[in-house]
């Protein structure tokens, strides 16, 4: 019963970690699609900046903003399947969590019976009707 409390206290420690792989990944891509927004804004600011000599290099901002569009949804096409996965990885953890919980209560409860059954045998065995 120990060794299988240890293999699921392991396997715990194993499914945190995957879940907090899993949410820095998300973090990460959050932060890389803010990044993509700030700079789509930039451009199409400076694209309405009347000031700047825009008509020269119309042509390559706009083939710059197609591709930063398309980067930020490939990244939120991305962010969305890792929050599905950060969700799964903590319902996983939560489920190793409560079956770790739900073993250690029951291997208390037979080292409760166990000991329970020796003061039975010692108080007949004895002879005695004083508790300790």
């Amino acid at each position: 019963m120990k060794q299988r409390v240890r293999k699921i206290e392991r396997i715990l420690k194993v499914q945190q970690h995957l879940q907090k792989e899993a949410e820095l990944r998300l973090a990460t891509l959050e932060r890389e699609s803010t990044e993509l927004k700030a700079a789509q804004e930039t451009l199409i600011r400076t694209m309405n900046d009347h000031e700047t000599l825009h008509g020269l290099f119309v042509d390559v901002t706009a083939k710059r903003l197609q591709g930063l569009a398309s980067q930020a949804s490939k990244v939120d096409k991305a962010k969305t399947v890792q929050k599905a996965m950060t969700i799964d990885r903590a319902m996983q953890a939560k489920r190793t969590e409560k079956m770790l919980t739900g073993l250690k209560g029951h291997e208390r409860r037979e080292a409760e019976k166990k000991d329970l059954a020796t003061i039975l045998e010692g108080l007949a065995k004895g002879g005695s009707a004083s508790f300790p």
